[in-house]
């Protein structure tokens, strides 16, 4: 009884400390993000031209240069989830709930969370190592030697060029999906397009494109800051790039997890 009543002591205060850790690393993360919101609002006045610049190219790199790969993976689920579950709904003798189960599936769900999914990994790992080595090369210390702040150069642009790509890539992975399920029911099923369309309309509602919206919005907003974040605690040696980088993919995949079962539950119980 003693030996574990020690064990439990021990695995309470390991689990204590690493319950401490998470919270203290999530203010921080919090504390970050207000200092974006802060510096975006108070130097809003001040190179306008250049911020907007390199949210155009933020953009540009976090959305244009991602089309091809987000209208493949898009494709490629539509017709999946469409084969899927006409064959599943074929077994119980109805195919009506086809337009349901797109709504669900693709704008409520997978669309919003796959392309959170792409973006991080092309374009929030790329965020990571590069705030990473000007950290370690002291080019944000030049900046700042320069007056100008660092946040209002570097993070405000990236983060809302994710943010307006994100979004605008999620509604563009919903009508590739869509559009692609629809050409292999019709291929494959012998389904008419028109007839899922018409199906669609009627089973698509507000709150179903509200809550793609608002997820995209939350997972364009969650991946900027946390690889802003990592990388900027990359310290003074290079070593620490790569783990840095590979921690902020990992807390974005587990923050957009989290975000999408939260707005879920908030938005349809």
């Amino acid at each position: 009884m003693l030996k574990l009543g020690v064990f439990f002591k021990i695995a309470a205060g390991a689990f204590g400390r690493w319950l401490a850790r998470k919270v203290t690393d999530l203010l921080d993360l919090l504390g970050f993000f207000t200092d974006c919101l802060s510096a975006m609002i108070r130097y809003r006045h001040r190179g306008r031209w250049l911020t907007t610049r390199a949210i155009l190219q933020q953009i540009y790199f976090t959305g244009v240069q991602s089309l091809e790969l987000i209208c493949s993976i898009a494709l490629l689920v539509g017709g999946l989830v469409v084969i899927q579950g006409t064959a599943q709904l074929t077994r119980v003798g109805s195919r009506e709930g086809l337009a349901v189960l797109l709504t669900a599936v693709i704008i409520r769900e997978v669309g919003p969370l796959l392309t959170a999914v792409v973006v991080a990994l092309r374009s929030g790992s790329a965020i990571a190592i590069e705030m990473g080595y000007m950290t370690v090369l002291r080019e944000i210390e030049s900046i700042e030697m320069q007056g100008i702040h660092p946040l209002h150069l570097l993070a405000v642009p990236r983060l809302v060029g994710v943010a307006a790509a994100v979004m605008c890539l999620s509604v563009f992975y919903d009508v590739v999906s869509i559009g692609g399920g629809f050409f292999a029911a019709w291929v494959l099923l012998d389904i008419p397009p028109w007839s899922l369309l018409n199906d669609l309309i009627r089973t698509l509602g507000g709150m179903d494109v509200m809550v793609g919206l608002v997820k995209a919005l939350f997972f364009g907003t969650i991946i900027p800051v946390v690889c802003l974040h990592h990388g900027f605690r990359a310290g003074e040696a290079m070593t620490n790039v790569p783990p840095q980088a590979s921690r902020a993919l990992v807390q974005c995949f587990i923050f957009c997890i989290l975000v999408n079962v939260l707005v879920s539950v908030v938005f349809y119980l």
